[in-house]
């Protein structure tokens, strides 16, 4: 049976609220899931809390963490950059490096990101190359200058999305990522999943960065489901797709 634990990871100057879902198996792979912007580690209507446990009791163990300025990590998110989101992701993964080796599996570790968390994961594969070896990404968002491109003449100190404010100056260096030219760095195998009614990522996105990648990889256009997969059809695929993908990439 898992267990769930819930702890602080603390760092320099801040923590990052982190859960970790343990199976009863030792040495098990490690997956790690990098969630969306205004996002936090449960996701969108739970995704990433059904999602990891299900990994669990296939023998995954799964580390959900928020970025600062998000779910329970410190700081405002009108204070949020991408820059935090990559630097806490590599924090994490070092954090699993050192500290996981009694109970995991360091040398098969997979990533996860949606949306925004797509950025980041192709950051992380990128530059850890051959450490992270299977890569799951679910709409993801690669061009982050093409997103948030309408905003580029925007007149104000924030820019608002729903209930969350973000500074301007924030939101620009947000979109000065652009992980295509990341593609050949890429050495993980890569699922990417996107609904083509997704509204707030064109499903396309997907579809030029798969076309690019060299390595093994495979493609997954849903008819519904939209950004974060809302409905039960298109949950239930993205679940089942990422739990072969990882059993098969990482040999469980």
């Amino acid at each position: 049976m898992c267990v769930e634990d819930f702890y602080k990871l603390v760092l320099e100057d801040y923590f990052l609220s982190v859960a970790v879902h343990k199976p009863p198996e030792k040495k098990a792979p490690i997956i790690v899931m990098f969630h969306g912007f205004t996002g936090h580690k449960i996701e969108n209507r739970r995704l990433f809390v059904t999602l990891a446990r299900r990994l669990c009791n296939e023998g995954f163990i799964v580390v959900r963490f928020d970025y600062r300025g998000h779910g329970e990590s410190p700081f405002e998110f009108k204070d949020f950059k991408l820059k935090w989101a990559l630097e806490d992701a590599e924090h994490v993964l070092e954090h699993i490096l050192k500290d996981y080796k009694s109970f995991g599996d360091a040398e098969r570790i997979g990533v996860v990101g949606l949306s925004l968390g797509g950025a980041v994961s192709v950051h992380i594969a990128s530059k850890y190359g051959n450490r992270v070896k299977a890569l799951v990404l679910l709409s993801p968002a690669i061009n982050l200058n093409e997103i948030f491109s309408k905003f580029r003449k925007y007149e104000g100190e924030y820019v608002y999305f729903g209930p969350f404010r973000i500074k301007y100056e924030n939101l620009l260096e947000i979109s000065r990522f652009n992980g295509f030219p990341l593609a050949d760095k890429i050495t993980a195998p890569t699922l990417i999943i996107h609904a083509k009614n997704d509204k707030s990522i064109p499903y396309e996105m997907s579809i030029e960065f798969y076309e690019k990648l060299s390595v093994e990889k495979r493609l997954v256009l849903l008819d519904e489901g939209g950004h974060v997969f809302d409905t039960w059809k298109s949950r239930t695929t993205v679940i089942d797709e990422t739990v072969k993908w990882f059993k098969k990439q990482l040999k469980l």
